[in-house]
């Protein structure tokens, strides 16, 4: 028993209102005492520290909080060759906070730098079906030492991302969750419904890693590269995904050392004009493999341009883009002295300035082939120079890769090259990141449309500026296409720091009796401390319903980030809906 001071500090939040308050208890008993916390504008962390003094007798406790913004941040890179002595790089902050924005440089005397962002971008992926695994796991096999050089906060000694190998292994453990009795592989863990493309990427991804001196399991392995032996069997008529696809695994198979010859010559021979050239690039690498120059020659001789199609939300997971790195990887193994290769890589540094975000299977098969690219290629003339950041120096650097990462500041970037520099032989890529301002957010439905209301536990709506500490919250949700059946959408509820999910797989969870138009399928789900993610497809121009329940643990004024859903495999197809507030009070 006794009278108590009680004080908060914090690292990192904007203010604390009280700093210190007088607590009086009596013996044997205990009391609650909130402090009114601003984190401000910036995502980070919080350190707390509290300290409680009386009686003679002083009891200190820290504890480590994360915050983050109420909107997802913006990602833009600009990337090119530096081809003058001097380089300049001002920041395009237009709709940004300026106190969360964060730059990274990376100077390199390999083209692939160009890259980097999408690269990052790539092994930051939050989601992991079965194609989003290997696009991630894949391009290590060959860019693990540069990968670490250009994302060294990727890699954490202490675990499983400790280095790229070892990413590579739980990217492979990972997919043994996935494959089904049939050998293939579903999209995910414990899907029992096949993914025929998914299951020939999977396969082809092991065959490369066993061939790259990393553990497959047998077991894994066999099976894998049985279902693609099976599935590629001749047929007598073809729709044109399952033709590229049998292309593919003609390809695949050849690289596992099973190549079914009988199978590419019927293809060849018998449905030669049906094949587009990705397709036909990826059979006269099949045919390289076993020695057929002959074949080979028929195949490239009339290889044209990869044809100019939509992204595909599932299926083959068509695109321009991933088509074109297709033949780039089939030329480099079929014809590795092809003038089409540079051409091909110098397009896809174009795609990388033009199309901003890219795929998991378009970086995915990019990443592979450039890989091996820039692994033939010829050192560059040396190089050193400077990076300043206005006026301040920011650091040297010579013809190694290097990289100035968690750039803070909106003074312009400025690259200094040392005397005798010869134009070309460096490249750049500065990536800027930041949480879009109040102002600059919109709502967006571009194909997709997305609602959420609150409700109570009756199904009656919920005024959120007066929600009880305690209370259950129960989110609607409801998403649309109006752009047709979109296969492999994501929908992403972020939500604020006073709530907390109900695991709908407990027992103890509250059902919703009157919830009878809950029609919403999720071929997977993720709940995580700070989201919740649906996976699923959507038919055309049907609202698919799905009921979220919360409860409000942390009193306080806490900001609601928007629902939003996207297209996994074609961005543009997306919808983010309205932000909120709501105001958690303690239960007296």
């Amino acid at each position: 028993a006794g009278n108590f001071r009680v004080a908060l500090a914090a690292a990192g939040a904007k203010s604390i209102e009280p700093a210190s308050q007088q607590v009086q208890l009596a013996n044997a008993s205990e009391s609650t005492v909130y402090f009114a916390v601003d984190t401000g504008g910036k995502d980070g962390e919080v350190r707390f520290v509290a300290t409680a003094t009386g009686n003679g007798e002083t009891s200190r406790s820290t504890a480590n909080v994360p915050v983050r913004a109420d909107l997802f941040p913006i990602t833009t890179e600009k990337a090119g060759m530096v081809d003058k002595d001097e380089i300049k790089l001002p920041l395009d902050d237009d709709g940004l906070r300026a106190d969360t924005v964060r730059r990274k440089l990376r100077i390199s005397p390999l083209p692939l730098v160009q890259f980097s962002g999408k690269l990052g971008e790539l092994l930051r992926y939050p989601y992991g079906c079965a194609e989003q695994t290997v696009s991630t796991a894949f391009p290590l096999l060959y860019l693990g030492d540069l990968a670490k050089e250009l994302e060294p906060e990727l890699f954490d000694a202490k675990s499983e991302r400790g280095d790229p190998a070892a990413m590579v292994q739980a990217g492979i453990r990972r997919l043994a969750s996935m494959q089904i009795w049939s050998g293939g592989f579903s999209l995910w863990p414990g899907g029992q419904e096949l993914s025929p493309w998914a299951s020939v990427y999977v396969a082809h991804f092991l065959v490369e890693a066993r061939r790259a001196g990393h553990p497959v399991e047998d077991f894994l392995y066999d099976h894998a590269v049985e279902w693609v032996r099976g599935d590629a069997k001749a047929k007598p008529n073809y729709g044109h995904d399952e033709i590229q696809r049998t292309a593919y695994e003609l390809y695949v198979l050849a690289r596992a050392g099973k190549a079914d010859l009988g199978t590419m010559d019927f293809l060849r021979d018998k449905h030669a004009k049906s094949l587009r050239p990705e397709s036909k690039a990826m059979l006269a690498a099949a045919y390289a493999s076993v020695g057929n120059r002959d074949a080979l020659g028929f195949l490239l001789s009339a290889l044209g341009d990869v044809e100019t199609v939509d992204r595909q939300s599932g299926g083959n997971f068509n695109s321009t883009i991933r088509n074109r790195a297709i033949v780039l990887l089939a030329l480099l193994e079929a014809q590795p002295q092809s003038p089409k290769i540079t051409t091909l890589v110098d397009r896809l540094a174009r795609d990388a300035r033009e199309v901003n975000v890219w795929n998991t299977q378009e970086s995915g098969f990019a990443f592979v082939a450039l890989g091996q690219f820039f692994q033939r290629q010829k050192s560059a003339p040396p190089y050193s120079g400077t990076v300043w950041l206005g006026n301040k120096r920011l650091g040297a650097f010579d013809n190694r890769t290097t990289a100035f990462i968690d750039i803070q500041g909106d003074e312009p970037l400025r690259i200094q090259m040392a005397d005798g520099y010869k134009a070309g032989a460096a490249f750049y890529s500065v990536s800027t990141r930041a949480i879009p301002t109040d102002k600059g957010f919109r709502p967006a439905a571009e194909g997709l449309e997305i609602e959420r209301t609150a409700l109570d536990r009756d199904g009656k709506t919920l005024d959120l500026s007066h929600v009880k500490q305690g209370d259950l919250i129960v989110f609607k949700t409801r998403v649309r296409s109006v752009s047709g059946p979109i296969q492999n959408v994501a929908l992403v509820s972020l939500l604020p720091s006073g709530l907390e999910i109900e695991n709908p797989r407990l027992e103890t969870t509250e059902q919703l009796p009157w919830a009878t138009d809950a029609n919403f399928r999720a071929a997977s789900q993720d709940l995580r401390d700070d989201r919740v993610l649906f996976f699923t497809d959507l038919p055309a121009n049907t609202w698919q319903t799905i009921y979220t329940l919360v409860r409000a643990v942390a009193p306080g004024k806490f900001r609601l980030p928007p629902p939003q859903a996207e297209a996994m495999y074609n961005p543009a197809i997306r919808a983010v809906g309205g932000r909120g507030e709501i105001v958690v009070e303690p239960r007296k």
